[in-house]
């Protein structure tokens, strides 16, 4: 009796962990940005490239501030950023499907709402100013978790909710921060079942 319980409860584990070990898992392999912002420059690092069952890949954003005056720098959610999210074009519209990128400077900010899981998100609509100095640099950090991603090929980082796009002010106006971050995502090869 006692083999015929071990037996059933081997294979009642096996078959809840088929799911996990059947997961596919990605790596980030190329990152480009292309940015033409006044007196700014952005820059993007990857701290880890490999999308894994247990642990999320990561990427930099930096903001440096090139000029010689302070640029206001206008974000929702987060600062400087926003909250950001993966999308199949650099301009998907409504209905395309986006990734969400998570950041531990979500779980800091009282402007965006994640659920404990992560499956749903919101976010306050009031903007976040804030001032970067000449020569001064900010850098958040995001992740990619690999059960998010839909596919592998290239992915563009988008503003996660429309109409929220982050902006920059070297005067009275505000101009968009207009940059292009595209990543190249390849299946890194499924675990055995």
């Amino acid at each position: 009796m006692k083999r015929r319980t071990f037996l059933t409860a081997s294979s009642l584990s096996i078959v809840g962990l088929s799911g996990c070990l059947g997961d596919t898992e990605y790596r980030i392999t190329d990152t480009a940005v292309d940015a033409s912002l006044e007196r700014l420059s952005l820059s993007v690092r990857l701290p880890v490239a490999a999308a894994t069952i247990e642990h999320p890949a990561a990427l930099a954003l930096t903001l440096e501030n090139d000029g010689d005056e302070p640029i206001r720098i206008r974000s929702y959610g987060v600062w400087p950023f926003g909250v950001l999210a993966l999308a199949p074009s650099p301009t998907p519209d409504e209905s395309a499907w986006k990734t969400t990128l998570f950041s531990p400077s979500y779980g800091a900010s009282d402007r965006v709402e994640v659920d404990r899981g992560g499956s749903s998100m919101s976010m306050d609509g009031t903007p976040i100013i804030g001032t970067l100095g000449p020569d001064e640099t900010v850098s958040r950090r995001y992740e990619l978790r690999g059960d998010d991603l839909s596919r592998a090929g290239t992915h563009f980082v988008v503003e996660k909710f429309e109409g929220r796009a982050s902006g920059y002010s070297t005067d009275d106006g505000w101009e968009p921060l207009d940059y292009r971050i595209r990543l190249t995502i390849e299946e890194k090869g499924r675990l055995p079942v």
